[in-house]
């Protein structure tokens, strides 16, 4: 008879035979329903190329180790373990993730090693990967995205190895942490990408004088675009004397065919607060059925100010939101990555650390937009921004430098 197999031993006996392996009450089963993750599409730059030793070939599909080639050989073989736990495929969003945590801590020339395992959203792989980094044991886990943070927070939240999330949507309004200011009191330090609501709306102000009306624009799918987005948007449209509108789409599947119906719908909901809509926004969240739907958006919009909450969403073109009021993803993690970096040389405990969010907000501008719908930009607006795009579509500021004569 043969001797029972752990299940945590499992995935890596049946790799050769490309099957992974499910683990049910009462044993362990094969499966060949879900295949193993393939971290085939994740993009490193040249820098981290040019200073670390990348190796996609581990032997495990869902895993990328990295090594400081950098740092002097003594300090490669002393430097820390950190675990990336990326949840599921977005190439340009998490490529860019991992190679501004890579830049961070070469920028402040710390020797760490990184394991970047990719679970796509299979909580069998995601135990795995935490399993494995209890075992090593690893020095730190970072979760890239907001569904590897929910993961961590359900299923490692207490244990002793510390861990920094980034890419990640608010955990005030996910309900991770009770405030933004005291820490989460726990061995898990937390990172934001939104920015606050009385800060949004302080900003889409000071661009539409007397404000009184918000046409929120959503995936009815994305949970966490709704906890951290629109829902705070209702929470606080008594206090801050709004009405807030939602204007809906189902999924990626049939959004097309959804806005050309839920957008009309939506703006005659609007004019029953502001009649000529002069006093009113459209603010486009992180739904990607919705934003990569800009020019459908704005074909319906007409002259009501189309504002993103995602900086991409504003780039050269009609086809772009008039502005953009978020946080570039790599400045949040760049945040995020010094928090971690913090807490891996003992310099921050993750219990006592306040959320990290990025302020003042990103702010991108698109002034052959706003020459199209004939609405001015506040100076201030110019001053501050990260990105602006001048009235022939041509870019004069980027990542807050002047470009250009």
């Amino acid at each position: 008879m043969l001797a029972p197999v752990s299940c945590s031993r499992l995935p890596q006996l049946f790799m050769a035979l490309g099957l992974v392996v499910m683990c049910v009450a009462g044993g362990t089963v094969p499966t060949a329903a879900q295949a193993r993750p393939v971290l085939d599409w994740l993009q490193y730059d040249s820098t981290a190329l040019n200073e670390y030793a990348v190796n996609q070939d581990t032997g495990d599909s869902a895993r990328h180790s990295i090594d400081p080639a950098w740092a002097p050989e003594a300090q490669q073989r002393s430097a820390k373990l950190v675990m990336l736990l990326i949840p599921k495929r977005s190439e340009i969003a998490y490529s860019t993730s991992v190679n501004t945590i890579l830049q961070v801590f070469r920028q402040h020339g710390v020797p760490t090693r990184f394991s970047v395992w990719f679970y796509d959203e299979d909580d069998a792989v995601a135990r795995e990967a935490l399993d494995w980094a209890y075992a090593q044991p690893v020095d730190l886990i970072m979760s890239v995205g907001s569904v590897a943070t929910a993961y961590l927070h359900k299923h490692h939240r207490g244990h002793r190895i510390p861990a920094v999330t980034s890419a990640s949507k608010d955990p005030v309004a996910s309900g991770q942490v009770a405030n933004a200011q005291t820490g989460s009191g726990t061995n898990i330090a937390y990172t934001s990408i939104n920015v606050a609501t009385d800060t949004l709306v302080a900003y889409l102000r000071r661009l539409v004088p007397g404000l009184t009306t918000i046409g929120v624009m959503y995936s009815r799918d994305n949970t966490s675009a709704l906890r951290t987005q629109v829902q705070p948007l209702h929470d606080a449209a008594n206090v801050l004397g709004l009405t807030v509108i939602d204007i809906s789409v189902e999924d990626e599947a049939a959004a097309a065919a959804e806005l050309d119906s839920a957008m009309p719908s939506g703006l005659d909901a609007m004019r029953r607060s502001d009649a000529d809509l002069q006093r009113s926004v459209l603010l486009v969240t992180g739904s990607t059925p919705v934003y990569e739907r800009i020019d459908q958006v704005n074909r319906h919009a007409g002259r009501v100010p189309v504002v993103s909450m995602l900086p991409d969403v504003v780039r050269p073109g009609l086809d772009s939101a008039l502005l953009s009021i978020g946080v570039n993803l790599s400045s949040a993690v760049a945040l995020a990555a010094v928090y971690a970096k913090d807490v891996l040389l003992g310099e921050a405990n993750p219990a006592t650390l306040p959320v990290g969010m990025v302020a003042p907000p990103d702010l991108a501008i698109n002034f052959q937009v706003a020459e199209r719908i004939g609405i001015a930009i506040p100076f201030s607006f110019f001053e501050s921004a990260t990105f602006v795009y001048d009235p022939t579509g041509r870019a004069v500021i980027e990542f807050g430098q002047r470009v250009g004569g």
